[in-house]
């Protein structure tokens, strides 16, 4: 098991694409309505898994490939640059810069989470006996109880949790009904037991580290709008009709709130009840509980997965390589030895042999007729890249 610049490339490709299939399928209400918000999910974890698994294994076959991509592989592994008195290869800098930026980014996102955690901290100590009295209320009714506190933060505008070790729910200083608050707080509160702010943090992770990759962010998106939507799901599970309305009603009335002119955290670190800059998800987040779409079958579901597991298997089974013309001109032939024909050179039918004192020869495999031939050092890099063994003495 070992880690290639192609197997790199496989990785970025079956998970890229799919996170683009999934997405794009996503935006569409009934596709998430009958396939489930699990299923989602499942698929999304997967995509990530596969972005993170950069392996190549024993039984991993090469698949060739020429044009394009074979030209560019071979500009990126080739091209060297100057830099510093010394030549730099093309893809130890891009690897360099890659890991760099990734660093910082992780960096200053893990400062901001502090930053935000700092700054909320101070309002920690502005309870409200009313609002604490729901919110035992919103606890015995749960399935889960985590340790979650409550306190009233002036210069926010819209209800929101904060914390993956502390856990908070900030209300901002306004008035609401007794209805009102238990619905903010059932959603809020629901997050924290869905772990969703953990998954949050996960996400913005994986987005720092693969900061290149314009799918992480759609993914990012997506997932953020499905995390909501599992959390109106059981939020307002077992709800009557007219409690899903009022539930409904409550995020209307504080989307027409005055919106805060004072410090709010980024959306990224908290879980909010809405997100004003963002229609679109809020109707979609009606639609998901008002409207009735006849869900798949759990073996459908199963199927599925179970399909999507397998190309994620069958992804790691070949490596698409580069293929180019072996260069012959580098290859000693020996007229009096009778080497004329060398039409027929491929990994199939020779390997690379180095001796003790460090010799290269092109050697055939059992069975084929072909004659030995000496290599030049510099010849042997390009013969490996298009699927030639090499064996040493």
């Amino acid at each position: 098991m070992i880690i290639t610049f192609y197997s790199f490339l496989m990785s970025v490709l079956f998970s890229a694409v799919p996170i683009a299939l999934i997405y794009t399928l996503r935006r569409k209400f009934f596709f998430l309505k009958t396939l489930g918000i699990r299923t989602i999910l499942f698929l999304y974890v997967l995509c990530c898994i596969r972005a993170m698994l950069i392996f190549e294994f024993s039984f991993t076959a090469p698949f060739p490939l020429r044009g394009v991509y074979s030209a560019v592989v071979r500009h990126v592994r080739v091209t060297e640059l100057p830099i510093g008195g010394s030549q730099v290869e093309l893809l130890e800098l891009y690897t360099a810069v890659w890991l760099s930026v990734a660093a910082i980014l992780i960096l200053q996102f893990l400062w901001q989470v502090l930053s935000v955690g700092r700054r909320l901290a101070r309002y920690a100590g502005n309870k409200d006996a009313y609002a604490d009295r729901v919110l035992e209320r919103v606890k015995s009714e749960s399935w889960r109880t985590p340790s979650v506190s409550l306190c009233i933060c002036p210069s926010i505008d819209i209800p929101m949790g904060a914390g993956l070790f502390k856990r908070r729910i900030y209300l901002p200083d306004e008035k609401y009904t007794e209805d009102e608050l238990y619905y903010i707080l059932k959603h809020e509160y629901t997050h924290f037991c869905n772990r969703d702010l953990l998954v949050k943090f996960i996400i913005q992770l994986f987005c720092c580290i693969f900061w290149w990759n314009p799918m992480v962010y759609l993914m990012k998106r997506d997932l953020s709008q499905i995390l909501e939507i599992r959390c109106d799901t059981k939020a307002t599970e077992g709800f009557s009709r007219q409690e899903r309305a009022e539930y409904l009603s409550t995020i209307v009335r504080i989307l027409k709130g005055k919106e805060s002119l004072g410090y709010t955290p980024s959306f990224v670190q908290v879980t909010r009840l809405i997100a004003r800059k963002r229609q679109n998800n809020i109707l979609e987040r009606f639609h998901f509980l008002t409207k009735t779409v006849e869900p798949l079958s759990r073996p459908w579901k199963v199927t599925l997965c179970a399909l999507a597991v397998g190309i994620f298997c069958f992804s790691y089974t070949f490596v698409i390589q580069p293929e180019y013309d072996p260069p012959l001109e580098d290859v000693y032939t020996n007229p009096n030895a009778g080497i004329t024909d060398v039409s027929d050179i491929s990994p199939k039918c020779f390997f690379i042999f180095k001796n003790e004192e460090g010799k290269f020869y092109l050697v055939p495999e059992a069975g084929n007729a072909g004659k030995i031939m000496e290599m030049k050092g510099s010849s042997v890099q390009p013969f490996l890249e298009i699927g030639f063994k090499l064996m040493e003495e």
